[in-house]
C-alpha cells in the first residue's frame, strides 16, 4: 500500500492539494491519504492573554479542537467526491505541524508527503506552504510540492535538473527506483549551462549511475536555472520535476527559501523533493 501525508491548514493552498493527492490515489491502486492538520496551543498562551485579552481554556480549545474535526471530515468528502474508493484517514495533533509531520514518518512507512505550494498572489494564504521547504528539509521521505495552478495529470515525462557534480553524492539512485517502479514514465536529465564547463568524468559516473532508468540526456544553456528547467519541462510536457536538495547538488539553492520558493512558484507542474 501506498501512503500519502497531506498536512492541511483549511486554506485554499492546503485543499488544493488535498484534492491533488485524491486523484493521484485514483491513479493508483491500494492508496491510503492521511488529512493532519496540527492545533497546537503554546503554554504561554493557556496563561497569558492574547492582543484581545482573550485567555485560551480549556472549553476553548475543546470547541477548536471539534471545529477542526469537522473541518477534516468536510475535506474528506470532497476528496472523496473525486475518488469515492479512496481510503482516507483524518488526523488532529497537538503539536507544532512540522513536528506532528516528522512523528507521524516516525510511526509508520509513509511513502510521500504532499504539500501546497501558495502562489505569488497568495503568498501568506497557508503556513504549510510558507513553509513547504522547511518541511522538505527535515523530512526522511519525498516531498511533492503542488503549485497553485497544478492540475493533476497522468506522470508520463519527469525533468531530472542536475548539474553533473558531485553525483555519487547527490544522486538517490534507490529513490528513484522506488518512483520508477510505481509509474511508468520517462525519465529526462536536464543540465543548465550557467556558463561552466562540464566535468566529463561526472557525466561519465551519472550515465552509469542512471543506465538502467534508460533516460535521455539534455543540455540548454540559460541565465536564470529556475526559469531554464521551467521553460523546458514545459516545452517537453512534462508532469514532473525532480529536484535533489542535499548539499553540494545542483539544488543546494533549494536550502534558501526564496530561491526554493520561485521554484515551486513557477512551476506549472509539481516538483518532488527527492532524498535516499
Amino acid at each position: 500500500m501506498s501512503k500519502y501525508l497531506v498536512p492541511v491548514d483549511f486554506s485554499k493552498t492546503a485543499d488544493h492539494a488535498a484534492k491533488y493527492a485524491a486523484r493521484l490515489s485514483f491513479a493508483m491502486a491500494n492508496a491510503k491519504i492521511i488529512l493532519l492538520n496540527a492545533y497546537y496551543v503554546s503554554t504561554y498562551e493557556s496563561i497569558l492573554p492574547t492582543p484581545d485579552l482573550i485567555v485560551t481554556t480549556d472549553e476553548n480549545i475543546a470547541d477548536e479542537t471539534a471545529r477542526r474535526l469537522e473541518a477534516l471530515e468536510k475535506l474528506k468528502l470532497k476528496m472523496l467526491e473525486i475518488n469515492p474508493d479512496a481510503e482516507i484517514e483524518v488526523s488532529l495533533t497537538r503539536e507544532t505541524i512540522l513536528r506532528s509531520i516528522i512523528n507521524r514518518v516516525n510511526k509508520e512507512e509513509i511513502d510521500l508527503i504532499i504539500i501546497g505550494s501558495n502562489g505569488k498572489k497568495a503568498k501568506d494564504e497557508s503556513d504549510i506552504g510558507s513553509n513547504a521547504i522547511k518541511i522538505s528539509k527535515s523530512s526522511p521521505v519525498p516531498v511533492l510540492v503542488v503549485p497553485p495552478k497544478a492540475d493533476y495529470h497522468s506522470i508520463r515525462k519527469a525533468v531530472l535538473a542536475c548539474d553533473f557534480k558531485k553525483v555519487k553524492e547527490v544522486m538517490p539512485v534507490q529513490s528513484l527506483k522506488n518512483i520508477l517502479s510505481k509509474h511508468a514514465l520517462k525519465l529526462l536529465v536536464l543540465n543548465i549551462n550557467s556558463g561552466q564547463a562540464i566535468d566529463l568524468q561526472e557525466e561519465h559516473i551519472l550515465h552509469e549511475m542512471l543506465k538502467d532508468f534508460s533516460p535521455d540526456y539534455h543540455y540548454a544553456d540559460h541565465q536564470d536555472t529556475i526559469k531554464g528547467i521551467v521553460k523546458f519541462a514545459k516545452s517537453e510536457e512534462a508532469q514532473l520535476i525532480i529536484a535533489l536538495p542535499k548539499k553540494y547538488s545542483f539544488f543546494e539553492s533549494l536550502l534558501h527559501e526564496s530561491v526554493s520558493q520561485k521554484l515551486t512558484i513557477k512551476s506549472h507542474v509539481p516538483v518532488l523533493l527527492l532524498k535516499d
